[in-house]
This record gives structure tokens, sequence and C-alpha cells, in this order.
């Protein structure tokens, strides 16, 4: 295919997606692999005397832009088309782009030209940034092998991770897919939201059938375990869901994720000692916040044990509450519809009528306004410009009238697709060697429900937390001045850095003020009333306990099995043990929620701690806010320029106590907050 028509190989400031086709993909790889290999040997030639930041960083810095970029669109796409071409592309691409991709990061010399600048004399007079620049490319060459006499065991153990990662979540998807249920009788579907009613209904007709089918899913376990009045399919689906993928349940062993996470479990290990490390826990650790896998434990423990009057409270009250519902005895699928029940009858009102005051379209107008109160920048919207879909927005960013970034809004779910609400990007900030700006790219994937008849799409209180979250990564992204892309981007931070934009976002969720400036009804388009206002925040809060018992007992489970890997415990014993310790959270007898968990196969292993730790911080930054006023401009000013502008130019601790005035403190003694405890879509 000529140069010429292929859109890919053609400078843009944004994909244009409009020309955009599968089949142009895997020629367009072609050429920018045959252009990267040709300009690697350049700059190995020319550097290889005196290595310059300008000629050896910002030049292989304008290889991995074109890579990256590359890498992040293909996946954008396929993921977000459908047929056998964007498969195919798809296939065609991956493997061979991440190949090269990798042997960049294990190239001898290349690594030798890196640590000969970082040695050298000028190196020593460099800005902070390129400092943190030049140690982050280091590490990543040492975590990848280099010239380690183990290198070709080191790639075969990366293979196979790879290899077992993906096998997981087949099996999880295999799983969910190989379970349904179909209802002839809508009186079994009582308490279920009609909107749910209705989407069971449509894969029903999908399917071929009459009446309505329940899917396995993490909505479908939500919905159903909270609202279900009919106790024996609460239990059907919470049966099916705690053992997807495992040895017991209605799939037994058809799909079993046991030997498939033993063998991960190994290799990440004996991956993490041949570089040298104690275990894979303290490999993964290294670019983060947190020292050392005995601090987060010790972290974990101490949540814990701040948390545990409001357990023993929340387990007291919903008891009492279960007692004069005629429940004798409680079972795990009880818990949610219970506690669901007793929050409508605490705040006297439902999920359903508070959602009413938050349709997406008007929230999302007024969160614009929020950051534009805050941070000083404009979001412009483009409809003039193509995106990969009819539904989704793009906005340019604009401060003084200049433009600084992109932000995307991809706001529905999508039947065809599995996904979940999450942060993508398409580009970092950077600044090129002749100092042209390159602008960063952001993409809120939000995953919310689509309206329906008159009716349109409304939030509840967690999708509320969730777009919140998710715009939070958005700005941590769009508004950065970092100059680099190693240190500018979101993907490039460490996971308990890159939750804290995301975590500080939420808090803005538990504040009247707040709730109240957002809402607008869908029918009348009132804002909310003080009173509705304080039944929100009653919900929202009533026994919000078992929400930060989930994420406290994940993230413990997941640091324990890999801080102890190889002490003849097996997954589901430290599962177990760890449960046990939590005190809190019931679980069915033949339960196997490891085999579920999908964080320990997509970036968070030894990480989901990230999301409490960062929580600490958000806390800490948001008790200015509190202070100064919660929509006030100076402060939103000085969250920018002190958190947000430097990137990961350094640590997020130093950041933070620029903005604080004091250096953070992860524990706190005597805080036991219950609420904005992280996003309950962390299964």
């Amino acid at each position: 295919m000529p140069h010429a028509d292929n859109p890919l190989l053609q400078a843009h400031d944004l994909p244009p997606f409009a020309r955009i086709k599968a089949r142009h993909f895997s020629p367009a790889l072609d050429r920018i692999l045959a252009e990267s290999r040709a300009q690697v040997a350049h700059i190995l030639k020319t550097q290889a005397s005196f290595p310059t930041w300008d000629d050896l960083v910002l030049a292989m810095d304008e290889i991995h832009t074109r890579l990256e970029g590359f890498d992040a669109l293909l996946d954008l796409l396929a993921s977000a088309r459908t047929g056998d071409a964007w498969a195919q592309a798809s296939l065609d691409c991956t493997e061979r782009l991440h190949d090269f991709q990798r042997s960049l990061r294990q190239h001898p010399q290349l690594f030798q030209l890196y640590q000969r600048l970082a040695d050298s004399q000028i190196a020593q007079h460099f800005e902070p940034a390129r400092k943190r620049v030049l140690e982050k490319i280091l590490r990543q060459f040492r975590q990848n092998g280099l010239a380690h006499p183990s290198r070709a065991d080191l790639d075969a153990l990366k293979r196979r991770i790879k290899g077992a990662q993906q096998l997981f979540l087949e099996n999880l998807h295999k799983a969910n897919n190989a379970w349904s249920k179909t209802f002839d009788d809508e009186r079994e579907l009582s308490g279920l939201p009609s909107t749910f009613k209705q989407q069971m209904a449509r894969q029903a007709r999908k399917a071929g059938h009459t009446g309505w089918r329940l899917p396995l899913n993490d909505e479908s376990f939500g919905i159903v375990t909270g609202y279900a009045d009919n106790r024996l399919l609460r239990q059907a689906l919470y049966v099916a869901y705690s053992t997807r993928a495992s040895d017991q349940g209605p799939q037994a062993g058809q799909f079993d994720n046991g030997e498939v996470l033993q063998q991960l479990l190994d290799d990440q290990h004996q991956y993490a000692t041949l570089l040298g490390y104690g275990n894979f826990a303290q490999m993964a650790l290294e670019p983060e916040q947190a020292e050392s896998a005995e601090q987060v434990t010790a972290f974990l423990r101490s949540q814990l044990t701040l948390h545990q009057s409001a357990f023993a409270k929340d387990a007291a009250q919903l008891k009492a509450f279960a007692s004069q519902h005629g429940y004798s005895e409680l079972q795990p699928w009880d818990y949610p519809y219970l506690t669901e029940k007793l929050r409508q009858q605490a705040a006297g009102t439902s999920r359903h009528a508070l959602s009413a005051w938050f349709p997406l379209a008007s929230t999302f107008s007024q969160l614009l306004l929020i950051a534009q109160e805050l941070f000083g920048v404009d979001f412009i919207e483009r409809q003039d410009i193509p995106t990969w879909h009819p539904e989704v927005r793009l906005f340019e960013v604009h401060e003084w009238g200049q433009l600084i970034g992109y932000l995307y809004f991809d706001p529905f779910d999508d039947a065809n697709r599995n996904g979940y609400p999450n942060t993508t990007t398409l580009r970092n900030r950077s600044i090129t060697a002749e100092g042209r700006p390159r602008y960063p790219i952001a993409i809120l994937h939000g995953w919310l429900p689509r309206g329906s008849g008159a009716q349109p799409a409304v939030l509840d209180h967690l999708q509320l937390r969730i777009l919140f979250h998710e715009f939070g990564h958005c700005l941590h992204h769009v508004l950065t001045r970092a100059e680099y892309r190693e240190v500018s981007g979101i993907s490039d931070l460490s996971r308990d850095t890159s939750e804290f934009a995301g975590m500080l976002f939420e808090q803005w969720c538990f504040s009247k003020p707040c709730l109240i400036r957002v809402s607008k009804h869908y029918q009348t388009g009132a804002a909310m009333p003080d009173k509705v206002a304080d039944q929100l925040l009653t919900f929202a809060n009533t026994q919000a306990s078992w929400e930060t018992a989930l994420l406290l007992r994940n993230a413990l489970f997941d640091m324990e099995l890999h801080r102890t890997h190889g002490d003849g415990r097996t997954v589901q014993q430290v599962f177990d043990q760890v449960n046990a310790h939590t005190k809190h959270l019931p679980v069915y007898t033949n339960e196997r929620w490891p085999n579920g968990l999908d964080y320990m196969v997509t970036g968070y292993a030894a990480r989901i701690y990230a999301y409490a730790w960062s929580k600490e911080w958000a806390l800490s930054v948001f008790e200015r806010f509190k202070r100064d006023g919660l929509f006030n401009p100076a402060t939103g000013r000085a969250l920018r320029e002190t958190i947000f502008a430097p990137g990961d130019s350094r640590p997020l601790s130093e950041s933070i106590a620029a903005f604080s005035g004091t250096q953070p403190v992860i524990v706190q003694e005597g805080r036991a907050e219950d609420q904005g405890d992280g996003p309950s879509w962390l299964n």
C-alpha cells in the first residue's frame, strides 16, 4: 500500500478515525518497524563516543512515542470495532510490535549508552525531571534482564507469564459465557430494576428465546445479589460467580484457573529471584511509592484494625435488621440484598429514585465546569472531528486560549465487548528536541448504562463516583506540564501514584455542595434539594464497611500471596487465612474467589493495595479543599501546579508535601472513614 494512501503513515495530531481501516495496520507497521530499526542504528553509530540528552534520549523517545501510539490506536480500534478483519489486524501486528519493543528494552548497546550518559559529569547537573527519566529507563532495562547470564531463561519465563495471563482471562471469559439462566415467569425477577429486566429481555431475544435471560458478569452479580427478592436466584448467581473458572460450582473443572494461577505465581517468583529480588512483590514494588512489601502489609493490617469497630457496628446492625425480616441465618448472598434494604430504610429513599437527579449528559457538563473553575482551563467540544464511534465525544483542553491537550469521552457500555470503567491514553505530553509540543490525549471509558425510552442515562451514586474517578485520571494526564514522555503520562506512573487523582476526585461525591451542584432532575430540571442530598449521603454512608473490607481483603491477599510465595500454602489457603483475618466478609463454603480476580493478571499483581494507599493521600489532600472551599480556584491551581504539573518528575509524596505544607502520612491513627474507599468494581 502506498505511503500516501495509508492514514497511519501520515502526520496527524489526532488519529483520522473516519479513514482508518483494519487493512492499514499491517503495512503501516512494516514501514514503522523498518524506519525505527534504521533510526536505532543511526543513534547507536552517532552516539557511541559521546551520548547526549537530545540525540540519545529524545531521539529514542521519538521512536517509542511512535510505537506506543500505534499500539494504543490498534488496541482501541480492535476492541471497539467487531469483525474478522480487526481481529486479524490485531493478530498480525501485536506480537511483532511487542517483540520489537521488548528488543529495545533489552538492547545491550542502548543500555550502555543510557548508563554512560547517566554516569557522565553533565548528567550530574541535569534537572530532576531528566534524572528521573534516566532512572526509570535504566530500571526498565534491569527488570527486563539485560545482560543477565540467564537471559534465555528470563525471556522464556516472560513468554510463559504473558501466556498464563492471557489464558486466565480467556478462561474467565469462557466461564462467564458458559453460564446463563432463562426465565419465563417475570415474578421470579421480583425486585430487579426495570431497566435491567429490559436488558435481560433483549438478551433473551438475541439468544432466540422469549422471556428474560440472565448472563454471568460483574453487572449481573451486583444487581441480582443486591435487588432480587428471589433468594434462590441470588444463591444461584452468587455460587456461579464466586466459583467461576475453578474446580467448584456449576462448571466445576471446565475452565479451571487454579493451575494457571499457580503456574503464573511460580513463574513470576522465579523471574524475580533470577533478577536478584527476594520475591515478586519486591520487584513489583521497586517503582512504587511504597518502600517494601512489609510496609504495605503493615499498612493494610493497620487499616483493618482502624476499621474493626465500623465492621462490628455494621455487622450487628445488619444482623438485627435481618432478624426483623425473618432471616434466622444469613448466607453470603443475603448480605448485599439486606444491605440495600437497610440503606433504603435509613435514607428513606431508594438508589433508583436518587439516580433521577444525575442524568449523565448534564452531570458530565457540570463536571467539566468544576474542572474549568478549579484549574483555569476550558473544554471545547469538537463535533466536526470524527471519532471511532458516534457516541464518543471529543474535547479540546485550552488554557489562556491555547491548546494543551485532548479528552475523548466514551460513555456507554457495549454488549459486543467485555470491559469496565477505565482511562486509557493515546499519547503523553512531550516537547521534541526542536521545541515542538506534543499534546496529551486521554480517553475516559465510562461503561455506563444507556438510557431507555423517555428516560436518559442516569447515574446512581456508585456510577457518579466512577465518573469522577476516571475524570480525575484524565485531568492528571492532560494537565501535566512535564516535558518528557517517561514522566508525563499516567500510564508511566507507579500504581500507587496513578490511582491518587481518581481517589481524590471521588471525595467530591461525598460532599453536599458538589452533589447539589452537579444534580439536575432528568424530568423537572431542578437541582437536588438539601433534604434529598442528605438522604443520598445517608444512603452512601450506611453499611459502607463491606466495600472497605472487600478492598482491604483483596489487597492483603494479593500482597501476602506474592510476598510469601513458596511457603507451602496453596492460593486458596492464603485467601482463606486472609479472609479470616479480615473478620467481616462472609464466604461460600466452596468459594474460589482468586480464580476470578482478574486484577492478578492485568497489571495489578502485588499492587492492588494502591487503591487503599492512594486513598489515604487523597483524603489528606482533600482536607485542604474542605478548609479552603470545594471549588476554590486558588486551591485548584495549587493542586495543579504542585501535583499534576510535575507529573512523575518527582515522587508523589514530595508533590503532596508541596501542596499541603507537610509530609503526607499514610496511616493516621483514629481515622476510620467508610466512604470513598475505592472503586467497588474492584472484584
